[in-house]
């Protein structure tokens, strides 16, 4: 538990691991968190970070995920393209003009390659299932905030194997926005590859509907793409909410908490997960990794 979750009890049964990755020559190191080894091997939940990075909030998150019942692994997919020190807002301008130059080059280093993007996203996949707390007969779920849910969708479009997957306040095409102006940087040509579309995913897209990343033919483009690949997709729209919705105000102003939409949104993952794990019992967890409280 990291020092800005205040609203969870101690849990020191948790089993905690460090998970390192070496792919194409670079390292990355992930953060996995899982329920007590006295019950088991349970499915596997990828967590991925925002434009700026793994940091807390997504350990959070893992931690969220170990304390309903699944093992939760937060991964890392920029490797030393930013160093820790660098991936939260800073207040002085100078450190903030680099966190922006470097998080966004490191996001359209992989959202402009899509290959790439997606043989990361497979390497961490087959790396969480190796673990010996991971119930590996299982398909596992993928859930994204930002650029994690670009990432999240990806993964559907690379026909990676999994059960489900969330996007929150994520965008609906890939590399099509690039990096924004602001940010300073070279955008890459965008490498395209050819979609093989798994169907038997169970798509979940949570959207602020005051998201200015996700305009109506952003939307349309979504609807009519995973139609025609047979996708099984569900898009909850939630009134006069931004962009960052589901992301704590402790992360800067990149967070934008809306209560009542993180309640629902979160609601709605919970119900994925209890649809795609059957057999797995959840516990009841009274706040999630922002400090929402979710009725239990």
């Amino acid at each position: 538990m990291s020092e800005h979750t205040t609203f969870w009890a101690p849990a020191p049964d948790l089993q905690r691991a460090e998970v390192p990755l070496h792919f194409r020559g670079k390292d990355y190191l992930g953060h996995l968190v899982a329920p007590p080894a006295s019950v088991g091997p349970r499915p596997l939940v990828l967590v991925i970070h925002n434009y700026a990075g793994l940091k807390f909030f997504d350990v959070d998150q893992a931690e969220y995920l170990a304390r309903l019942g699944y093992v939760g692994l937060a991964i890392d997919v920029y490797g030393d393209k930013i160093a820790p020190e660098e991936r939260l807002w800073s207040t002085d301008p100078e450190k903030l003009r680099t966190h922006m130059r470097k998080s966004f080059a490191a996001m359209a280093s992989l959202d402009h390659d899509h290959e790439l993007f997606r043989a990361i996203l497979a390497a961490w996949l087959d790396a969480g299932l190796q673990q010996p707390c991971v119930d590996a007969s299982q398909a596992p779920v993928a859930i994204g905030y930002c650029f994690g849910g670009v990432a999240v969708l990806e993964a559907v479009r690379g026909g990676l194997d999994l059960s489900g997957v969330v996007s929150f306040h994520g965008r609906l095409q890939t590399g099509e926005d690039g990096a924004p102006a602001s940010a300073g940087i070279e955008r890459p040509p965008l490498k395209r590859c050819e979609n093989r579309y798994n169907t038997r995913t169970v798509v979940r897209i949570e959207n602020g509907a005051d998201d200015p990343y996700v305009l109506a033919d952003n939307r349309a483009r979504f609807f009519e793409e995973m139609n025609a690949a047979g996708v099984d997709w569900s898009f909850h729209d939630y009134a006069r909410t931004p962009h960052g919705f589901a992301l704590p105000p402790t992360l800067g102003p990149p967070g934008a908490l809306h209560a009542s939409s993180d309640r629902r949104s979160t609601m709605a993952m919970l119900g994925l997960l209890r649809e795609v794990f059957p057999g797995v019992p959840q516990a009841a967890v009274p706040f999630n990794a922002a400090g929402t409280r979710i009725p239990v």
